[in-house]
């Protein structure tokens, strides 16, 4: 039986700079999660379980770059709080 692969990625990247580069300024890397699930033909074809496989992998997906994301930002003091400018 013929099976597919349901590929989620997320990437969240600073505009302007080349992939993976931190510039050794401090600015912050890009940040990279991705979740591959393997299911069968007749779950390809089922619009109801192709949409809960997309959507919970994107769920757990986004939460994952957005952690590892916060996470960066405040490592580096850049989180941009309540008397400073986003």
């Amino acid at each position: 039986m013929e099976r597919y692969k349901v590929r989620i990625r997320v990437e969240i990247v600073p505009a302007g700079e080349p992939q993976g580069s931190d510039g050794g300024d401090g600015s912050l890397d890009g940040i990279d999660e991705e979740a591959v699930e393997t299911i069968s033909a007749e779950q390809a074809a089922s619009i109801d379980d192709m949409e809960e496989t997309l959507l919970e992998n994107a769920y757990e997906v986004m939460r994952r770059a957005l952690g590892k994301h916060l996470s960066e930002v405040s490592k580096r003091g850049l989180s941009a709080g309540p008397d400073q400018p986003a």
